[in-house]
């Protein structure tokens, strides 16, 4: 029997072709995307109002110059994934009394909570002066809030990412 190449045969094999470059190109956008954009499913109730149990965040994972006041995404000890502000960064002296957090000395301002921030009975002992790549983190709803008062500080390059949005 002749093999013979009918035009449908050979349009089917265009088709074919087009469909796996067409798949192999959103493979790799995806992968590309997965390398510089991370998603995370909040469980907790430390960022409440700002970020609630439940929702979905993204973050940026090539960011790597956190300052103060940035939202960050980790994992807390345990696993599970968090989200939590940046308050004092490498060099700063970090002091809890009164209520109040005082960062070298000076009150927070700028604070994005509303309510007291207590040290923890079982948590960490003040004042905390972070060395290099050292991130003190809180949460906005410091009365509940799982943080760096439990844990102490963060290493920068141990976090997630940036939260953006």
């Amino acid at each position: 029997m002749a093999n013979r190449n009918t035009g449908y045969d050979r349009e089917h094999r265009g088709l074919i072709r087009r469909i796996r470059v067409s798949v192999g190109i959103i493979l790799l956008a995806i992968a590309a995307f997965s390398l510089i954009l991370g998603f995370a499913l909040v469980r907790d109730d430390g960022m409440r109002p700002t970020v609630k149990s439940g929702s979905l965040v993204a973050y940026l994972r090539l960011s790597r110059d956190f300052r103060r006041g940035d939202a960050v995404c980790l994992r807390l000890p345990g696993g599970n994934t968090a989200v939590r502000r940046v308050v004092a960064v490498a060099g700063d002296s970090v002091e809890l009394r009164g209520g109040l957090t005082y960062i070298n000395g000076l009150a927070e301002r700028g604070s994005y909570s509303f309510t007291r921030t207590d040290p923890r009975p079982e948590g960490i002992t003040f004042p905390v002066i972070l060395r290099q790549g050292e991130l003190f983190l809180l949460g906005d709803a410091r009365e509940e809030a799982y943080d760096s008062r439990d844990f102490g500080p963060v290493k920068a390059a141990d976090l997630l990412g940036k939260v953006i949005g």
